[in-house]
């Protein structure tokens, strides 16, 4: 039958095929004209254009009790952990965006960016502003982001486009940034600001044309990509007294910035708006009360302050930035929670417990097929899983 369909409406058929990859390469699998029809770039910008936002296909750990990678899902419809393992083991994840990861090497001083989905690494030194000869003897607390420096609003396809790095690092009571640029293979110092404290460890976030991350106080580090500007934001003081690592920026309802903080099983979900006065100020958008929502045993004493610092019941290992699918952790199991709708599935064992960096990426170009497709044939010699 499906032969005889026309190309029109065999295509409409697969562009309502589930998003992730996996089920593109099956679907490759079941003739040569399936194949071409699927390989054809004009199909997978189409592809992407009706699924919008890309699927998540696994996380990204630096912990050494757990799998540096983790796949989301079940085989076959799943990506496989050793096609996406770290080129070195040895190499800590600084953060995922359009299609890339960020890594750096054990001593600080070399960075790749890489695409699992094609293979390619592109390595960079780290930016020389944060030698500790020039930084009174110590090594500044830093971070990195890496984007798409093309200047698309679709970023579904960015395995070939030109990136940036954004390199922010704090010391003694400054913030700096330093900015590489993949087509001039240089580094620039771009900003620097007083900051109230060091950057945190967790990863940043874009939104819109600025970058945020996370200070170890309870502030906020914006960088405004087009105008340089650097500056920093105080969190919502009811949020002061909750435990640091449930406190994660995010990306507002209305596409501004927001912020999700845990306390004890509720997550409030906050933005930064400005009222008819023209006054700048966090509001509360939602509580969430996840007891009620996840399959969780809420204990029938109430949580002590005390408690919550020494032992949150219910963690946030990370979230996607393009999407409202947070990854929370509870004592049965690590669930993905969707906020709008509150549907939620529980992905790992209660074991996963480290920071999560979420991996997401469309099928790009024939070259990813053809490169998954190898990797689909190898798994389902040793797992039959695979060949179902």
């Amino acid at each position: 039958m499906a032969n005889i369909l026309p190309d029109d409406a065999l295509i409409e058929i697969l562009l309502h095929l589930p998003k992730h990859p996996m089920c593109l390469l099956r679907a490759s699998l079941v003739s040569k004209h399936w194949r071409y029809l699927i390989r054809d770039n004009k199909f997978i910008k189409r592809f992407r254009a009706f699924h919008q936002t890309p699927p998540v296909l696994g996380i990204f750990t630096n912990s050494t009790s757990i799998p540096r990678f983790l796949p989301i899902g079940n085989p076959p419809e799943c990506v496989t952990a050793g096609a996406f393992s770290l080129p070195d083991p040895y190499w800590h994840v600084l953060g995922c965006r359009h299609s890339r990861v960020l890594l750096i090497s054990s001593s600080w001083n070399s960075l790749q960016v890489w695409n699992p989905m094609t293979g390619n690494r592109y390595a960079v030194p780290v930016t020389p502003d944060v030698n500790p000869r020039i930084n009174y003897g110590r090594v500044p607390e830093s971070h990195a982001a890496v984007l798409c420096a093309a200047g698309h609003n679709d970023h579904g396809d960015c395995g070939s486009c030109p990136f940036s790095i954004v390199w922010v690092f704090t010391n003694i009571g400054y913030a700096y940034i330093s900015r590489y640029s993949s087509e001039k293979d240089t580094w620039d110092m771009m900003a620097s600001s007083p900051a109230p404290s060091e950057v945190d460890s967790r990863p940043s976030i874009l939104v819109g044309n600025v970058i945020y991350w996370p200070l170890k106080s309870k502030h906020i580090l914006a960088f405004e990509l087009a105008t340089s500007r650097l500056y920093h934001i105080e969190c919502p003081s009811e949020t002061h007294s909750v435990y640091r690592r449930n406190v994660h920026i995010m990306k507002a309802e209305d596409g501004g910035l927001g912020l999700a903080a845990m306390t004890g099983f509720n997550l409030q979900l906050w933005a930064l708006e400005i009222d008819s006065g023209g006054v700048t100020g966090w509001v509360l958008c939602k509580t969430i009360e996840l007891g009620a929502v996840l399959p969780l045993e809420v204990p029938s004493v109430p949580l002590t302050d005390s408690h919550l610092v020494r032992r949150p019941p219910v963690r946030i290992l990370g979230l996607v930035e393009e999407d409202d699918l947070f990854f929370i952790w509870t004592a049965v199991g690590v669930f993905a929670v969707q906020l709008k709708s509150l549907q939620f599935k529980k992905v790992f064992e209660a074991d996963v417990s480290a920071t999560f960096y979420p991996y997401t990426a469309f099928y790009t170009t024939g070259a990813d097929i053809n490169m998954l497709l190898l990797q689909f044939v190898f798994c389902s010699l040793f797992n039959p899983a695979y060949a179902c």
